[in-house]
């Protein structure tokens, strides 16, 4: 019954608003007039120009302006950005620059390069920055991909353009941030190439003593040689005690701030230019620095033993040449190249190496021991190797011969006979058609010129004998094994 109800209510209201509307509403209505103008001009000229001008403005974009516009527009803001870096207090670091296109673009070499523009000729305008390149790179590093993420980019795009609002000197500011991040950039690529180096080939030859990211970064090389030159009492070479570093820093005296190589030991003017090649170059690359800087330290040590040994020793000819470099020193006069004393320093350690090219000396390791020791014995060894490759000269001569060239045999003889009176530094020469006669050569350094050697001959008259035979008797002969020569 109530469901009834509601609805039978619901149908009387319904026809109580109708009635109404018909009796009060209806009455009064009209149909609107109709702009007759409008109509006719969009029906005839299919647009309608009477609209108000901020649905333009709003809605429909403007016109493009012309070629010759732009042409006009560039060229006079190409006039306002000269006219801003005239009045504007420009670093010298900073002159490497171009304006074209209404932009002017900073080429700082081996850094950045900066793209800059201004959005109008008043001079409370500031500068809108366009474009970072950073020009820091390493191939090795990511394989060969950019070292600075395009988001870590905007991010330097977005702090830069915050610091040029209200700055009295935004160009500085440019180049202070972007110099800075450029360093640490190339310090901390130095610093991940010299670990690479270490864990890949050099292992410990080469160390890292101090790194602080955005300053500086030390490391040593030729650890061995230090280690040496510490231990020893008598030193070869007193700057080995120091220890060989180089440290690539920021230059404090330089107003541009550029990166600088100190060396310890120093080195000379043109030796530091030649290493700092590695740093100032398109290809950043500790590896480069690192045999920049041993060539001129190998250079410098073989230099040094070239004027002791030319002091040493009288009429000696060295010659130093070559890439790594090579200490040519002739002890014999005349002398093959084969025949020559090669000294070298080993690229890693540091220590000085030497060998005879054609011959393996049974004193090169001693020599060598000599060499990065102590220098007293120096001419006693080289004129032993002189007399032993002496030696060997006669051997290769009497290859082909019917003799046999010995450095010892074993001679019976008396306390007071000749033979004790000929030097040490002698062959014996045993002639197979005469095998009673041994030719005795002795070798002896000229005064004037010891690179010259003397040859003196002794002819000895010899006879096979055996310990049963009487020592008096001189024409005793048995045919026992013949054991010595009398």
């Amino acid at each position: 019954m109530a469901f009834l109800d509601k609805q039978s209510l619901l149908f009387v209201e319904t026809a109580d608003i109708l009635a109404k509307m018909a009796r009060e509403t209806l009455v009064q209505a009209r149909l609107p007039n109709f702009h007759i103008p409008a109509a006719v001009e969009v029906l005839t000229t299919g647009t309608y120009g009477r609209l108000p001008a901020c649905i333009r403005e709003k809605i429909v974009p403007p016109d493009p302006i012309t070629n010759a516009e732009k042409r006009a527009t560039l060229l006079r803001l190409n006039q306002v950005i000269q006219h801003r870096l005239v009045m504007g207090n420009l670093l010298p670091q900073m002159k490497n620059l171009k304006i074209e296109n209404g932009r002017v673009t900073f080429h700082v070499k081996h850094e950045f390069e900066v793209s800059l523009t201004v959005m109008g000729d008043g001079p409370n305008i500031p500068w809108r920055l366009l474009e970072i390149d950073i020009l820091v790179e390493d191939k090795e590093t990511g394989d060969g991909k950019a070292l600075v993420h395009s988001l870590q980019v905007q991010y330097i795009h977005r702090l830069i353009q915050s610091r040029l609002v209200d700055n009295p000197s935004p160009l500085t500011e440019v180049y202070n941030c972007l110099h800075f991040f450029c360093q640490s950039l190339q310090l901390e690529v130095l610093y991940s190439q010299t670990l690479r180096l270490m864990r890949d080939r050099l292992d410990d030859h080469i160390h890292v003593d101090e790194y602080i990211p955005g300053k500086c970064l030390t490391v040593s090389y030729w650890r061995e040689l230090t280690s040496k030159g510490k231990d020893q009492t008598n030193k070869s070479d007193p700057r080995s005690e120091l220890g060989y570093r180089l440290t690539v820093q920021v230059d404090p005296h330089d107003p541009a701030r550029p990166l600088a190589v100190l060396h310890i030991p120093s080195l000379g003017t043109k030796e530091n230019e030649i290493a700092d090649r590695a740093i100032h170059s398109e290809l950043l690359s500790m590896e480069r620095l690192l045999v920049h800087t041993i060539y001129v330290r190998t250079r410098s040590r073989l230099t040094d033993l070239k004027i002791e040994l030319q002091a040493m020793l009288k009429d000696i000819e060295c010659n130093l040449q070559g890439s790594p470099a090579i200490l040519s020193v002739a002890i014999l006069q005349p002398c093959l190249r084969a025949e020559q004393l090669l000294i070298t320093v080993d690229t890693h350690t540091g220590m000085l190496q030497c060998q005879v090219p054609q011959y393996e000396p049974p004193l090169i390791p001693e020599l060598c021991n000599c060499l990065n020791g102590d220098h007293s014995r120096l001419p006693m060894l080289i004129s032993e190797l002189r007399y032993w490759i002496t030696r060997r000269r006669c051997e290769k001569t009497l290859q082909h011969l019917p003799a046999s060239a010995h450095e010892r045999l074993p001679l019976l003889h008396h306390s007071d006979h000749p033979l004790t009176k000929i030097s040490r530094h002698r062959m014996y020469v045993q002639l197979h058609r005469h095998p009673n006669v041994v030719l005795i050569v002795e070798f002896k350094e000229k005064e004037n010129s010891p690179c010259e050697i003397d040859c003196s001959f002794y002819l000895a008259v010899v006879k096979h004998s055996s310990i049963e035979d009487n020592p008096v008797d001189e024409s005793i002969e048995t045919e026992i094994p013949k054991v010595y020569l009398k």
